[in-house]
């Protein structure tokens, strides 16, 4: 069995050295290739890609041919394309976006096909120059074909009806068609798209109740005056385009396809459950029931022992009224402070504090105090000192942490949750950095056997987030790597990584020490925050691991200089660092009401000296105006502005001879390795996320 096996592994690498996927890769590449393969023989008539599914990957046909044909999303009508013979791939384009398919491939004859998951293709092409360039050749050629048919359609004599759009070729990234009218039925093909090309903010999503979303597997996208994208992965559906429209009949909706992947990530991202309470499509926030909340169950333990009996029924019910309505509106933090006239409750949403609107009395100050630090664990006889712990609840399907800070004032204790949610921590990468020069970069980072990315910015400017994203955006590009991770509290569960919180008795320098005996491959450090730390992870980086870690400055000459303070020789940082990026939160604009005005002569001068713009230019610029969709606020959700170094050997000989870092940056500044805040809210500006006060803002830091 075993020499049997051999066998058909040779046959296999024969087969791929004459593919045009492989046929110009070494011997060993393919070698090490063919134990990942996935092999599947298929009978004639079977779907070996279906449209509007995920990307599993690039397969090749090894036996059989098959013919890949363009579905209409509305009749299922379906259009032939191309024939797919024996070593010819098939799922590069869903490989490299990450989209959907867009094309059906249905087998002619029996098949077998050989398929590599999406992390063996991305390793290959971090790797091997060859795979990609074979990559590259097939995508050009099917651009030459699409060229010819588009001549021969635009030659071909006018008959009695219209002209036939034509076909784009598979894997052409063409302009495209726009959104289809359900009246439209049949006479216009429907568009596949993707979520994150559109952001939808809470208020579209809320354009639609949860049942039905959840229902027809139906997403509203964009509002454009009274125009609503709808996404739904089965846009022919009779039955829910009639719902649709019996809901949405004070505006005019088209619909687009989207994968069964983007909803269900959707679903998670606005947190769209049935548990879910009242919704109002004029006053779209998602309630959340107080009786809905539970804690943890070891918070759930201590409560019988003296919770209710310290603070009684209506502190209880307080306390679960101000964190539901936390909850209902997204706030990132909870201050309770108490004051003379009563108890003020605060809401941080977006990066700013709004007032409650309920009052509480003066007398429920200790109380409130006294619930939050059973639930935490904390010791409620003490009020003279500060105090910090962690709350765990879930709300529906929502799982949390609440971190709470206790604070004594003049007037009592001042309490300060933070709220720390899963599906926030594992953001794609592409929500993260929206231009493709960054996120090229940050993926080159990633993809690097050993080095430090360094993840610095303000206390809530969600460094956390990014490193997370980075984290899982590297596991799942490397899943064959050790990933250890090192926390001061661990704020998320990643799957495929061990996590190490640390505490007064283990330091973030012990845990590192023991950790590199530990055979990583890649080492993440929460926050690097003392001297010993900062050494032990850049060594760590120069010793062939790969190392991300946070810090606290505000831009990346911050950065080194604060390396350099941790007692980081030069020759250190300059072999080490491989990658710095420095966020900045900004309020994103909201994309229904976003008006595009010229600006102010006082905002213009402002915007020359800070080289967002041109003087004398009369160009114009997105401001925020207000609508019911953003509670007329003119803003959305919050975006983050960067700025990245990618290091170059030129700048480590630099670094490393003494220059300035002022030197070093510019220098990399001109080699394009450097992008400043204002590059990058130029950008957003352009793109009409960002206003012209944000961007001041952002740029001033």
């Amino acid at each position: 069995m075993a020499g049997h096996d051999d066998a058909r592994g040779e046959a296999v690498e024969e087969f791929l050295a004459k593919s045009l996927l492989l046929r110009e890769c070494d011997a060993t590449v393919i070698a090490k290739v063919t134990p990942h393969l996935m092999i599947s023989e298929l009978p004639a008539g079977a779907t070996l890609v279906r449209a509007g599914s995920p990307s599993d990957g690039i397969s090749i046909l090894r036996r059989g041919r098959a013919t890949a044909s363009l579905v209409h999303a509305t009749t299922g009508a379906s259009t032939p394309l191309e024939t797919l013979n024996v070593g010819d791939h098939f799922g590069d384009v869903g490989a490299l976006t990450r989209a959907a398919h867009p094309y059906t491939i249905v087998a002619d004859e029996p098949c077998v096909v050989l398929r590599m998951k999406p992390e063996l293709v991305e390793a290959l092409m971090a790797r091997v120059p060859q795979f990609s360039l074979a990559i590259a050749r097939r995508l050009a050629a099917r651009a030459v074909q699409l060229g010819v048919i588009t001549l021969r359609a635009s030659s071909a004599p006018a008959t009695g009806s219209a002209l036939r759009a034509p076909t784009p070729a598979i894997g052409v990234e063409v302009r495209r068609p726009a959104p289809v009218s359900p009246s439209e039925g049949g006479s216009a093909a429907i568009p596949f798209v993707e979520v994150s090309d559109f952001e939808p903010g809470a208020r579209v999503i809320g354009m639609l109740p949860t049942k039905l979303i959840l229902q027809h597997r139906a997403v509203p996208l964009r509002l454009q005056g009274n125009r609503l994208l709808v996404g739904m992965v089965l846009p022919r559906h009779a039955a829910a385009l009639a719902e649709l429209r019996r809901v949405l009949h004070t505006v005019d909706f088209e619909v687009a396809a989207i994968s069964l992947e983007d909803f269900a990530q959707t679903v998670q991202r606005f947190k769209l459950d049935a548990v879910r309470g009242a919704e109002s499509t004029r006053d779209s926030i998602a309630v959340i029931s107080p009786e809905s909340l539970a804690y943890d169950a070891a918070d759930s333990e201590r409560e019988p022992e003296k919770g209710v009996r310290v603070v009684g029924d209506e502190v209880v019910r307080a306390v679960n009224r101000v964190v539901a309505a936390a909850l209902s509106r997204d706030a990132s933090d909870i201050h309770i402070e108490p004051e003379a006239a009563g108890v003020k409750v605060r809401f941080r949403v977006h990066g700013t504090l709004h007032d409650w609107s309920e009052s509480l009395p003066p007398s429920f100050a200790r109380g409130i105090a006294a619930r939050l630090k059973v639930l935490s664990g904390l010791d409620i006889t003490n009020t003279r000192t500060p105090q910090d712990g962690r709350i765990g609840l879930t709300a529906g399907s929502r799982e949390l942490d609440l971190r709470i800070s206790t604070l004594p004032s003049s007037r009592g204790e001042k309490v300060v949750l933070r709220v720390f949610e899963g599906s926030g921590m594992m953001r794609p990468l592409e929500q993260i950095f929206s231009d493709a020069g960054s996120l090229g970069a940050v993926r080159k980072a990633l993809q690097r056997p050993h080095g430090a990315i360094i993840v610095a910015g303000a206390t809530g400017s969600g460094k956390s987030s990014t490193l997370y994203s980075m984290l899982n955006e590297r596991r799942r590009a490397r899943p064959d790597t050790n990933v250890l991770l090192i926390e001061d509290p661990i704020e998320y569960r990643l799957a495929g990584v061990t996590q190490v919180q640390v505490h007064a008795g283990l330091g973030f320098s012990q845990v590192l020490r023991a950790a590199m005996r530990q055979d990583p491959d890649v080492i993440a450090v929460g926050e690097t925050r003392d001297a010993e730390t900062a050494r032990m992870a850049l060594e760590a980086a120069m010793t062939g691991h790969l190392v991300l870690t946070s810090m606290h400055a505000n831009d990346v000459g911050s950065v080194l200089q604060r390396l350099e303070s941790l007692e980081c020789g030069r020759t250190l940082i300059a072999e080490a660092v491989s990658f710095v990026v420095v966020q900045r939160l900004a309020r994103r604009l909201c994309p229904s009401c976003v008006r595009l005005d010229p600006p102010p002569p006082a905002l213009l001068e402002s915007l020359v000296a800070r080289r967002l713009a041109e003087r004398g230019s009369q160009v114009a610029l997105p401001r925020p105006v207000g609508c019911d969709l953003c509670q007329q606020t003119g803003y959305q959700g919050r975006i983050a502005v960067v700025e990245w170094w990618q290091v170059t050997p030129e700048a480590r000989d630099a670094l490393a001879a003494g220059a300035s870092h002022q030197d070093v940056l510019r220098a990399a500044g001109e080699a394009r390795m450097l992008q400043t805040f204002r590059h990058n809210a130029a950008y957003l500006m352009a793109r009409k996320a960002l206003g012209t006060s944000e961007a001041l803002m952002a740029v001033a830091g």
